[in-house]
Parts: structure tokens; C-alpha cells; sequence
């Protein structure tokens, strides 16, 4: 069902997600690279893995808040009818709770159905995994260091 801009796109509701969201972290290279095979995957029709890469945990501990977190347990129970039914559900604020899902919308991980005048917030994802890998710092020809 194509979206109310008339663009030929599916609303989001009706596209088809992965059933898991890796949130990672990545070298910006190795990220770029992934980006690049997912678009070749997406334009031979298949479906591919759904990302989101940070080059650092700083970053992602930065986006997941624990607060952020609690909102997510809850949309993927069950989606929201708005986000002041998800506000209220949450005992948080309206500003927020839109707060947090714009940021979260921003990296993909909560979408909106359009409802009249409401935005429906839902993840569409049925897992949402870490994966941190933590790496030796390289060394390096330090001329400071061998003083």
C-alpha cells in the first residue's frame, strides 16, 4: 500500500523487516562496506541484515539510555495506539517520550504508522541484539613513548 506522499513506497508497517536488529559496533571502512552489500542485497530483491553500526560503545551506551531502553521493551510488546498513549503507558512525559522515539526513529529502530493526525510508534524488529567487540589498542611508532 503506497504511503499518503503518493511516492510508491511501502508504509512501514507493511514492509517486510528482519526479525532481528543488530545494533554494532564498527570501524566506519568496515560499516560503509556493510552499507554497501546491504543496498547491492536490497536491489537483487533479497533481504538482508538489519544494521546499526557506532565506531564506538560510548556510542551506542549514548543512544540506548536506560530510559530508552524501557520504551523499546514496551513498543515491542506492543506498539503504541500514540505517543500519548506511550507516554502514559511509560509514566513519562510527552516531550519526553517524543524525545526519545525521534532519536530512536533517527537510526531506524522505531518506525510510525500515520493514523489521521496520531503517529503510531512500533519497532519492528522481534530482537534487538549488542554486539560490542573490544580490541587491543595498535601499536604504534610512539617516538614519545621510547624517550
Amino acid at each position: 500500500m503506497p504511503d499518503d506522499n503518493n511516492t510508491g513506497k511501502l508504509a512501514p508497517e507493511n514492509m517486510n523487516f528482519p526479525d532481528t536488529l543488530r545494533i554494532t559496533t564498527s570501524s566506519a571502512e568496515d560499516a560503509f562496506e556493510e552499507a554497501v552489500a546491504a543496498a547491492g542485497a536490497a536491489e537483487a530483491g533479497e533481504q538482508g541484515e538489519a544494521v546499526v553500526s557506532f565506531e564506538t560503545a560510548a556510542g551506542i551506551r549514548t543512544l540506548l539510555t536506560d530510559r530508552r531502553l524501557e520504551l523499546l521493551r514496551s513498543l515491542m510488546g506492543r506498539p503504541a495506539e500514540s505517543i500519548t498513549e506511550l507516554a502514559d503507558r511509560l509514566g513519562r512525559s510527552y516531550s519526553a517520550t517524543h524525545g526519545d522515539l525521534e532519536t530512536l526513529a533517527e537510526y531506524g529502530i522505531v518506525k510510525y504508522r500515520e493514523a489521521g493526525q496520531s503517529k503510531q510508534p512500533f519497532v519492528p524488529y522481534e530482537t534487538i541484539e549488542l554486539d560490542v567487540t573490544i580490541r587491543a589498542p595498535l601499536e604504534s611508532d610512539d617516538t614519545e613513548a621510547s624517550a
